[in-house]
């Protein structure tokens, strides 16, 4: 009898190692950055912002293989000073009845690249009044 007791907490043990040493499991899930609970519906959230805001005038725009690449003189800086931006597309229609200074909001990291260069997903052009 004391063998067989012995037997089956051996047993047991050995079982208990083998289901320790085998299972893989988190205490802390990844959470989702969606919020579902909210009047609003779902609403993603984040910590940084996703989006780039540039205020200036533009200086030149071209066409680079089907997309927009813009020649932009941000406010503020010198006369000689600008940045190329190169937008996903050609979204030209969102410069329509844009003044002379504009603020462009696009989406901060580059959707694809294109002749290895990230283009930008515009999002908004706004007149500055």
């Amino acid at each position: 009898m004391k063998d067989l007791k012995a037997a089956f907490i051996l047993a047991l043990c050995i079982g208990l190692v083998v289901l320790v040493s085998t299972a893989h499991c988190s205490i802390n899930s990844k959470k989702s950055n969606t919020t579902c609970f909210l009047p609003e519906g779902c609403v993603t959230q984040y910590t940084e912002n996703p989006l780039m805001y540039q205020m200036g005038k533009i200086a030149e725009a071209s066409n680079v293989d089907g997309n927009l690449n813009i020649r932009f003189q941000p406010t503020g800086t010198y006369a000689l000073y600008d940045e190329s931006i190169l937008f996903c597309g050609l979204p030209v229609d969102m410069f329509r009845n844009a003044g002379n200074v504009i603020v462009l909001t696009y989406k901060r990291q580059a959707s694809h690249l294109v002749g290895g260069v990230g283009c930008h997903d515009l999002v908004h052009v706004n007149e500055v009044k």
